[in-house]
């Protein structure tokens, strides 16, 4: 009993401390995202790893350019570009996670996760997730509300305009055609006339001037809407 109440007390002074740095707007995860690193002078800052970056940079150009989460892990790991795992690894981090099979293996997952990430912008985004207690260390995400965010605490990686471009383009949901093509207005069109969402319609004997999109409402009743 002696020793459970001991856990307990020190977990809350552990979370307790927490608590108050990221409050004051300190970087309170122990390892700086993909793409930056902490200054060796000062652990509490953020400094940018120029290789990193140039890849997350790239993520971002492509999910401009149109390509999904999937497709873009797809391309990264044909380049051979290291996943972040293996990455840290080769940099003298320890392993943030199980070492995946392949140390060129991207997956949709972490693509998305960076793709989201507000820490890009040069901000620090405190109180994410949380642990239900001492004994459970699984992580439990936050509602956005619960968040703390501190503006312009480090240096930018993505301009706003992008980051912002890249977060409608995820609101709607993007899949490629048949044939492998992606869109560019894919999840970004809606009918005028019902509001429901225009989907990708081509054939392989027509030409591109043909291409076009169509009411997905039309497309399962004809006669609730136009093409």
């Amino acid at each position: 009993i002696i020793n459970e109440w001991y856990a307990k007390d020190t977990s809350k002074k552990i979370r307790a401390v927490k608590r108050s740095k990221g409050m004051a707007g300190e970087h309170i995860g122990s390892h700086a995202p993909y793409g930056y690193m902490k200054n060796p002078d000062n652990k509490k800052e953020w400094l940018i790893d120029e290789e990193a970056a140039e890849v997350v940079r790239e993520i971002f150009r492509l999910c401009v350019n149109g390509y999904g989460p999937t497709r873009i892990a797809n391309i990264l790991t044909e380049r051979k570009i290291l996943c972040p795992t293996y990455y840290a690894l080769e940099h003298g981090e320890k392993p943030r996670t199980v070492l995946p099979p392949d140390k060129y293996l991207w997956s949709a997952t972490v693509v998305s996760h960076i793709l989201e990430r507000m820490d890009y912008l040069g901000h620090t985004v405190n109180f994410k997730t949380h642990v239900k207690s001492y004994k459970n260390r699984k992580k439990i995400d936050n509602s956005p509300e619960q968040w703390k965010i501190f503006e312009n605490t480090h240096e930018a990686i993505i301009d706003k305009e992008t980051f912002e471009i890249v977060q409608k383009i995820r609101s709607g949901k993007r899949r490629p055609t048949k044939m492998g093509d992606m869109p560019m207005f894919s999840g970004l069109l809606y009918c005028a006339d019902c509001g429901s969402k225009m989907t990708f319609h081509r054939q392989m004997a027509q030409s591109a001037e043909k291409h076009n999109f169509v009411c997905s409402n039309y497309r399962h009743n004809s006669k609730s809407c136009t093409m």
